[in-house]
This record gives structure tokens, C-alpha cells and sequence, in this order.
């Protein structure tokens, strides 16, 4: 293999017209990989650097030698990291010296690959501080009077390198000055070369949070805003788009110091962008106010989290940006909204889709502020010359729906909705989706603006109407339909009969009939499902019979899906498929929970038919998932009687347990819980395969970290299902949450953050149902009572957590089932501490948590009480 003519392969592997011949070549390139790293590095090292090399071939090489360091999964990255630092230092220096002279070449796409190698060396050497060469020479390469190709070669490496690194990383953040540096020379205005100054721009955007050291000194950051500012007025349009993207981030990280720079030039400024005749630059101009209201919506959000714990908030100050410019950056918006693209079904973002995201959030940012003047603007155009006018009309009133006084929007939508209903028959695409659209905010946001009488059959009548339209209006009529049933039926499968109930027999017919399209335009068929199922889950006890021919129609489509699966050839026809399987089975779950023990009749029948159909699917299939879960949807409905499906489920089961690289695997564990509590002692025949399969994967290091908190939440389901048969595996379990809940975060990033949260989270569900379970056995928990105190007195102490009510809620419930368990004093000394007390007292007194928590923090009040009395 090291006789291989390397050229020749890459040459093949990407240009070669024959699909055999192509394959061959990553076969040969796969198989030298695999047989000889250090050689297969050297080759494609030698053809990067060979300037004598195509283009494409010379591509390649660099764009192989990057995918050898790097991986979107993160343990397939790090082992490739691991492998380059354990690689001899005389080939990495080769490889890096090969990379550098190759970033100078004038082949465009050449510089491009290399660039992303560059930084992916860069992201496993500068936080080992290594490579500290390597910002000197890119700074070097973006002075002045190097060739252009230079310069926007290594500010493009400069934004690659910030992209992909960590931001928090002490070796990367001290090379901030020389990414800075680099930065600005190529972002001046002095500099002649759009390309280069384009590409310093968007560096700059991916390098903002490296930088913030230098961002937080005054002289710095003046001079930054100065080059942004600066470009946002330059000649080409590109650049200035750029610029107002960079303005953007720049707001989003950096919101407390941007008062000066907007008083000073950011308003006008922007809104000046917002009026550009150019469709980037508008759009990116919106959007940087778009950021200004999310932050500042954000401010309030932590404001009134804050108020809620009895916590300080000093550092937090809203400097009310939007309401300041409310009276130029509003009437802006308004206008934009008549930019819409020409064609109906161009789903490309526009200015007036721009301007409608950020009326929406001025509306939540503002408030009354923004009612007035979008009403006027209402008013002149709803029944204006064109469609532009209608359809703008339409979405300024619907975009300022969520945040003004409720109130007054009532009002105001009982004087609007029936022009904006009669809209739904107007010639125009444009206008009749949005009105579906806005049908769909009214029915979602301001249910109560809709009387049941006045209103709700012309609503129904227009939707109805719309269903029929093209399937852009179906969608968003589907959606109507759906918050219509969320808000006036909540209860209903508990009642006689809804406000939606006479409009079944219209509805159904219809969804059925669209539902059974062969396309799915417009997502317009799986929306029609959607809706079905919504109209079974809500259904009141008058429309049962109704829902009864839905399941017959949905069993039909499903039995015969498992026919055309035959006769399946290419790709989509077998996406169209799956996405049709996976609508007619969340419909069928639906049936099956509304329809409850009642489905007995028909189980065996269910079974049979989802159990055929898992065994016509192919190895990961998308719809696996689904036919699990409407398989937890039987066992739940008919509890003890699933256990003779059992023996007939168990080997699709555990081959899913086992696949733990696949979703299904997520949604199996939580299908044991559901089956163990519908089946109770009933599952003790197979619990020990469970529990050895279960155990298996956590000790398997190759286990989706997300799996593990699911499994340990799995463990206490099946503890309060079996009782005291739980205690052979009680130590085994225990010793797993004691290791769980001792979990520290490895950085301070947002996503390690929440999986630290959520293991607490799953390692208190399993002492919920560990306690619950042996409840009568306080001699097999005595041992642990001090593990489990422990933890609870961290979830007091964290404010994640104790904050939640349902944490909460389960938290102070095992403090009480602990005292209940030990009515001798055993552990009595425990509740004489002042936390216990505290925990208990801030649960019962929170008046963001629901009645049936502050009950449960009363009770375990009064456990405590009989403790200490002991």
C-alpha cells in the first residue's frame, strides 16, 4: 500500500465520474489509513505541499488531514486529538510547516482547506500552550503590504481558530492580543481589498468572546465599535451587512457598555441600515435590533428570577434601548413589512419576514408601546390597493400579540377579526397564509378574544376554508386548529362535551381526507395528522364516537404501510414513508391513551400489527421510536393485562437496550418504567435481564452520556414497581446515584452545566422510588439514609434545583417518607438541622409552586415535627 499513487487516489475520489471508481479510491485511502496512519499522513502531507498538484487534489489532501484531527462527536475528537499529541514531533512539525507555506498559496481553494487544517491543529495545541509561534506569524501575514491572498487567508485561519476553540481556555485566550491585532489591520478602512476586509469582519465575529478582556478596557473597545461603525458605511453592500452582523454579537455579548455607542452613532446608524435598498443589509440591520430586544428581554426574564429568590440583582440593568427608539426603529419595521418576497412559496429569509421576527419581540419588549402606532398602520393598509398592503397589515397585527395588556388586546381583536377573517378569501397566497397564521397567534395567545358564540363558528368557517387552500394555508389552518383545542378543550377528555365538539364532524372528515394525501407539501400532511391526533387527545365523551372511526381509518393506513414498504427503491420514497408511518402512529397513540382500558378489546390485534411491523424495519430506523412508544401507550391503557405480550416484546426490547448508539435506546429505558409500573410484580420475571442489561451500558464507556441520567431515573421506577424483590440490586444501585450525585463540572459551560443538573435530577427520581419501593424495609435503607440527606441538602443549597417545583416536591417528600420510616428516632438527629427546616419552609411558602407541592412540604412538616418530639 505505501507503493500507492496518492494523487492519483484523491484524484479519483473526487473527480471521477464513475460511482465505482470513486468508491474504489476511498477504499484504497480508507484502507492505507487504517493499515498505516504515520504513512498515510506523510502522503498527504507531500501532495499539499506539491504546488505542481490540481487544485481539487491538493484540496482534498488538506481537507484529510484536518478530518484525521477532528470530529463532530466529541469522543471520536478527542481520541483524534490524542492521537496527533502522541504523533512524533518531527511529522507534526512537518505537517504544520507544510500548512503555513501552503496558507500563502494564491489558489483560493487551496488556502481554504489549509486554513481549516491550521485550526484544527490549533485547537489541540494552543490549550496545551503549544504552537506559540503560530498567532506571530498570522499577525505577520496581515500587515499592510502582504499580498491580499496572504492576508485573507490567515484572517480567514484567525476565524476558523475562534469558531471551533474554547473561549474560557486560558492557552487560547492569551493569544487575544494577536487575534486582535490581526483583526483590525485587515478590518480598517485603510484597507484597499473588500475580500480582506470582509474576512477580518467575520473573523472578528467568531473571535468576540476571545477578546473580552480586551473589549472591557475602554480604549480598546472605543477603537473596535470605531472600525465596526466605520464599516457599516462602506461602498459594497456585503461588507456592510457584515458590519451589522458584527454589531449584532457585538450587543449580545457586550449589552452593559454599548449605552455611549448608541447614544452616539449605533441609532442612526441602524436605522439607516434598515432602510438600505439592499436585502442583506436591511436584514442584518433588523436584526441587530432584534438582538437589542432579546437582551433586554433576557435582563427582565433574570430581573424577575432574581425577585423571586429574595437575590440582588445589581449587575443587571436594562437601558430600555427599543423604548428609547421605539418612535424611529417602529414605524421602520412597519414599513419593511411590505418588502415581501414576490413569490408566495419563496421561503428565502426577507426583510419583511425580518421585520415581523423583531416587531414580535418589540411588542414583548415594550409593551402598550407598540399597540398605537401598529394599529394605525393596521388601519391604512388591511384593505389597501395591493396584496403587499393586506398581507403586512396582517402580520403587524398578529406580531404584536404577546406582551401588551391582555386586556386591551381583546378588545382590539374583536374589532379586527372579522375584516382579517374575511381575508381568507382573497385571490392572494401571500394574504391567506398569513391570515392562517395570525388565526393561529390570536387562538394561542388571546384564547379569550374569541367568544364562543360571536366568534367561533366564523373562525372555524375560515379555517375550514383553508384546509382545502394550498397546503401553506393548511399548515398554518392545522396550527389554528390545534391551539383552539389546547385552549378551549384542556379538560376535555374528562368532560361531556366541549365548545369544539359540534365541529367535530366537520373537522375529522376533513383532516381524514387531507391526512390521506400522497404528498406532503408544505409539511401539509403531517400537519393534518398532527391536528387528528390533537382533536382524539382533547376529545369529550360526545365526539367517542367519532375518535372510534379515526382508529379504524388510522389501522387501514397503517396495515397497509406495511405493504408499500415492498415495493419502497429510493431514498425519499422511503423518507415519505417513514414520515407517514410516524404520523399514523402518533395518531394511533393518541386513540389508544384516549381510548384507555377500553383498547383490551382490540390489543392483541394492536400488538400483532406493531410487533410486524418492528420486525420489517432495518436497523435504525427513524420509526422504531415511534412504534415504542405507542407500545408504552397499550401497556399504560391495559396495565397488568401487557404482560402477556411480554415474551413476544422482550427480544425487540432488549436489541434496542442494547443499541446504544441509536435514539431508540432513549425511548426503550423509559418504556421499561412505563411497563414496569403498569405490570407491577408482574415484570419480576424479567428484571434481572433488565437490570444486567441496564448495568451493562453504564459501565460501557462508549455510552451516550445522556443515557446514563435516564437509566438511573429507570432504576427507581422499577424499585417502586417490585418493593422488596428490588433488594438484591439495592447496593449495586445505591453505590451508582452515591457516585452520580458526587458529579462535579468539568467547565463552566452551559451544556455541562445542565447534565450536572440533569443527573441530580434523575439521581433523586431514583431515591424517590428506591424509598417508595422498601418503604417497608427501613433496615435495607438505614445504611444509605446519610448518602441520601447528603444529597438532598445540596439540592437545597443549589438554587437550580430548589427553585423547581418539581424537584422540589420530591425532595421534601422523601425527607417526610424517611421520618415515616423511622418512627423509633433512628435518624431523628437529622431533622434537628436548621437546613431541613429551611428546606421545607421555602417549599411550603413559594407561591410560584403548585398547591399539590406546598401539601407535600406541609406534611413533611409535620414528620419532622413528630421526630423531634421523639
Amino acid at each position: 500500500m505505501s507503493d500507492i499513487n496518492i494523487s492519483q487516489v484523491l484524484q479519483n475520489a473526487i473527480l471521477a465520474t464513475d460511482a465505482n471508481k470513486r468508491s474504489e479510491a476511498e477504499n484504497q485511502l480508507n484502507g492505507l489509513l487504517n493499515s498505516n496512519f504515520h504513512e498515510y499522513l506523510r502522503l498527504l502531507t507531500n501532495t499539499l505541499a506539491d504546488e505542481n498538484e490540481r487544485t481539487e487534489v491538493r484540496m482534498l489532501a488538506g481537507l484529510g488531514l484536518k478530518n484525521q484531527l477532528t470530529a463532530k462527536d466529541e469522543r471520536t475528537k478527542q481520541a483524534r486529538a490524542n492521537r496527533w499529541i502522541e504523533l512524533e514531533t518531527e511529522a507534526k512539525k512537518q505537517i504544520k510547516e507544510t500548512a503555513l507555506k501552503a496558507l500563502l498559496t494564491e489558489d483560493t481553494r487551496v488556502a481554504n482547506s489549509v486554513a481549516q487544517l491550521v485550526a484544527a491543529i490549533a485547537d489541540i495545541e494552543l490549550p496545551r500552550s503549544e504552537w506559540p509561534e503560530l498567532m506571530s506569524i498570522i499577525v505577520e501575514n496581515t500587515k499592510a503590504d502582504k499580498p491580499v491572498n496572504v492576508k485573507r487567508a490567515s484572517l480567514l485561519t484567525i476565524g476558523y481558530i475562534c469558531e471551533t476553540a474554547d473561549p474560557l481556555n486560558a492557552g487560547v485566550v492569551s493569544q487575544a492580543n494577536g487575534i486582535l491585532i490581526a483583526i483590525v489591520q485587515g478590518a480598517q478602512a485603510s484597507e484597499p481589498s473588500k475580500i480582506v476586509r470582509l474576512t477580518a469582519i467575520n473573523a472578528l465575529v467568531n473571535s468576540l468572546e476571545f477578546i473580552r478582556y480586551n473589549f472591557e478596557r475602554e480604549g480598546e473597545r472605543n477603537f473596535i465599535m470605531q472600525v465596526v461603525c466605520e464599516t457599516t458605511q462602506a461602498d459594497d453592500p456585503e461588507l456592510q451587512a457584515s458590519a451589522f452582523g458584527a454589531l449584532a454579537k457585538i450587543m449580545s455579548l457586550y449589552y452593559p457598555y454599548m449605552s455611549v455607542y448608541m447614544e452616539r452613532a449605533l441609532y442612526g446608524l441602524t436605522v439607516s441600515g434598515m432602510q438600505s435598498s439592499n436585502e442583506k443589509v436591511a436584514c442584518m440591520a433588523v436584526e441587530f435590533w432584534s438582538t437589542v430586544c432579546e437582551e433586554e428581554l433576557e435582563i427582565a426574564l433574570q430581573k424577575e428570577e432574581y425577585a423571586e429568590t429574595g437575590t440582588a440583582a445589581e449587575d443587571l440593568t436594562s437601558y430600555n434601548f427599543a423604548l428609547v427608539a421605539i418612535q424611529d426603529v417602529l414605524p421602520t419595521l412597519l414599513t419593511l413589512l411590505t418588502r415581501q418576497n414576490e413569490d408566495a412559496e419563496d421561503d428565502s429569509w426577507s426583510v419583511a419576514m425580518a421585520a415581523g421576527a423583531c416587531l414580535q419581540l418589540f411588542a414583548q419588549n415594550t409593551g402598550n408601546y407598540v399597540v398605537q402606532p401598529t394599529l394605525q398602520f393596521v388601519e391604512g393598509n388591511l384593505t389597501g390597493p395591493t396584496w403587499r398592503n393586506k398581507e403586512a397589515a396582517v402580520m403587524a397585527f398578529g406580531s404584536i400579540l404577546d406582551g401588551p395588556d391582555r386586556e386591551q388586546l381583546k378588545v382590539l381583536i374583536s374589532q379586527a377579526l372579522q375584516p382579517i377573517l374575511q381575508l381568507m378569501q382573497d385571490e392572494s397566497l401571500h394574504v391567506k397564509e398569513t391570515v392562517a397564521w395570525c388565526l393561529g397567534r390570536i387562538a394561542d395567545l388571546v384564547i379569550d378574544a374569541i367568544d364562543i358564540n360571536q366568534h367561533l363558528p366564523a373562525v372555524i368557517q375560515a379555517v375550514v376554508q383553508g384546509l382545502a387552500d394550498h397546503p401553506k394555508v393548511s399548515t398554518n389552518c392545522c396550527w389554528t386548529l390545534i391551539n383552539l383545542m389546547e385552549q378551549l378543550c384542556a379538560n376535555g377528555s374528562q368532560l361531556e362535551t366541549t365548545p369544539m365538539s359540534q365541529y367535530y364532524e366537520t373537522l375529522v372528515p376533513t383532516l381524514i381526507e387531507l391526512s390521506g394525501s400522497e404528498e406532503n407539501e408544505y409539511s401539509a400532511r403531517t400537519s393534518a395528522y398532527e391536528t387528528l391526533a390533537t382533536l382524539v387527545y382533547y376529545s369529550s365523551n360526545d365526539v367517542m364516537p367519532i375518535v372510534n372511526q379515526v382508529a379504524s381509518e388510522v389501522l387501514n393506513r397503517l396495515e397497509a404501510t406495511i405493504q408499500m414498504q415492498q415495493h419502497v427503491e429510493t431514498a425519499e420514497e422511503k423518507a415519505n414513508l417513514e414520515e407517514l408511518q410516524s404520523s399514523i402512529l402518533s395518531l394511533l397513540t393518541n386513540v389508544i391513551r384516549r381510548a384507555g382500558l377500553e383498547v383490551s378489546a382490540v390489543s392483541d390485534n394492536l400488538m400483532e400489527l406493531f410487533l410486524r411491523l418492528l420486525q420489517a424495519q432495518e436497523n435504525n430506523a427513524l420509526i422504531e421510536e415511534d412504534i415504542f412508544i405507542a407500545i408504552s401507550s397499550i401497556a399504560t391503557a391495559i396495565e397488568k393485562g401487557f404482560v402477556k405480550y411480554m415474551d413476544a416484546f422482550l427480544p425487540f426490547l432488549v436489541a434496542a437496550l442494547q443499541n446504544i448508539e441509536s435514539p431508540v435506546c432513549n425511548t426503550a429505558i423509559g418504556l421499561i418504567a412505563d411497563i414496569s409500573h403498569s405490570l407491577g410484580d408482574g415484570i419480576l420475571p424479567y428484571v434481572p435481564n433488565l437490570i444486567n442489561i441496564l448495568g451493562a451500558a453504564l459501565m460501557n464507556q462508549n455510552i451516550k452520556r445522556d443515557l446514563r441520567p435516564i437509566i438511573l431515573s429507570c432504576f427507581g421506577d422499577i424499585a417502586s414497581s417490585i418493593g422488596e424483590h428490588f433488594l438484591p440490586y439495592l447496593e449495586v444501585v445505591m453505590n451508582i446515584c452515591a457516585s452520580a450525585q458526587s458529579l462535579q463540572v468539568e467547565d463552566g459551560s452551559i451544556e455541562n452545566l445542565d447534565y450536572i443538573l440533569t443527573v441530580r435530577e434523575s439521581v433523586l427520581d431514583a431515591y424517590v422510588g428506591i424509598i417508595g419501593g422498601l418503604h417497608s424495609h427501613p433496615e435495607a435503607i438505614f445504611p444509605y439514609t446519610q448518602q441520601v440527606m447528603d444529597f438532598l441538602l445540596s439540592v437545597y443549597s443549589d438554587i437550580n434545583m430548589s427553585s423547581s417545583d418539581t424537584v422540589s416536591r420530591s425532595a421534601v417528600g422523601i425527607l417526610g417518607d424517611l421520618a415515616l420510616m423511622f418512627p423509633n428516632g433512628e435518624i431523628k438527629q437529622i431533622y434537628t438541622q436548621d437546613w431541613v427546616t429551611q428546606f421545607i419552609k421555602s417549599t411550603r411558602s413559594n407561591p410560584s409552586f403548585q398547591q399539590s407541592t406546598k401539601d407535600t412540604a406541609r406534611w413533611a412538616r409535620e414528620q419532622q415535627k413528630k421526630q423531634l418530639s421523639l
